[in-house]
């Protein structure tokens, strides 16, 4: 039996690909999110560390780094929990970020904590 694009279950399919590759192609915009703010780009993610550098013209601290443990998508909306370090200061950051069709940042939200040396 040849399948046609008319046929419901095609639709069915059709539906989840495209779902599915909204979902990747959004979690990839996180990663490169992640990414620029590790080459010392401030965007969403790094914005609560911009300005904290000082003077030498640096918008982020020295070092910033971001490590994602785990991006998770669903619909338009990815969700980031991952690790921040600057020195010796590090940070839990769980962000949402909502995507348009185009692939713009629609709405952002975030919980940032740091986390205490232990003794």
């Amino acid at each position: 039996m040849v399948s046609a694009l008319t046929e419901p279950l095609s639709g069915v399919l059709h539906e989840f690909l495209a779902a599915r590759s909204l979902r990747e192609r959004n979690k990839e915009l996180v990663l490169a999110l992640v990414a620029a703010g590790n080459r010392g780009e401030v965007n969403q993610l790094t914005r609560h560390w911009a300005g904290l550098a000082g003077t030498g013209g640096r918008p982020l601290p020295e070092g910033l780094a971001l490590t994602p443990e785990s991006v998770l998508a669903d619909g338009d909306v990815v969700v980031l929990r991952a690790t921040a370090r600057a020195g010796r200061a590090a940070w839990s950051l769980v962000a949402e970020l909502g995507f348009d069709a185009a692939g713009h940042i629609a709405h952002y939200h975030d919980l940032l904590v740091a986390r205490v040396a232990a003794s």
